[in-house]
């Protein structure tokens, strides 16, 4: 769930909003991707790049 959070955050302060065609059932690891920039929809590029920093660093000092 991390590495989501991690990717997510990265994906959405870089391209912003996901904007992809959602990947097909068959494929679990792109939709597990996929859905969790989804749920970003609306965060800005600096509020996402901020949470990306603040988890990072809670990463480090646990």
């Amino acid at each position: 769930m991390t590495l989501l959070k991690i990717y997510s955050l990265y994906k959405q302060a870089t391209e912003g909003d996901n904007e992809e065609a959602k990947p097909g059932f068959a494929d679990i690891v792109a939709r597990a991707k996929w859905d969790a920039w989804k749920k970003l929809e609306g965060t800005s590029n600096d509020e996402a790049m901020q949470q990306y920093i603040d988890l990072i660093e809670e990463l480090r000092q646990g």
